[in-house]
């Protein structure tokens, strides 16, 4: 399971792909401004759910988030609960 990023200006996402090509689990983002970033949301397919595949999504994008000294201002309950704990 390989989690892939892509991004533009505006936004992006992290997400995986099935063997079709079909995206079974991401997580997408928008630039507030150029230091600044909202996670508004994050999709797991069913097949997928209770593997931890969310998790990982979350810790691609702090990864992304601390590389480019990004704020988190996370709109998305999932990444929002979870941020708050890392921040602790």
């Amino acid at each position: 399971m390989r989690i892939q990023h892509q991004q533009n200006q505006q936004d992006g996402e992290f997400f995986i792909l099935d063997e079709q090509g079909q995206k079974v689990a991401k997580l997408t983002y928008y630039f507030i401004d150029e230091h600044r970033i909202n996670a508004n949301h994050t999709y797991v397919s069913e097949a997928l759910r209770g593997q931890g595949v969310a998790d990982k999504l979350y810790q691609a994008l702090v990864k992304f988030v601390r590389e480019k000294q990004l704020i988190l201002e996370p709109t998305c309950s999932y990444i929002a609960k979870k941020w708050q704990r890392e921040l602790k």
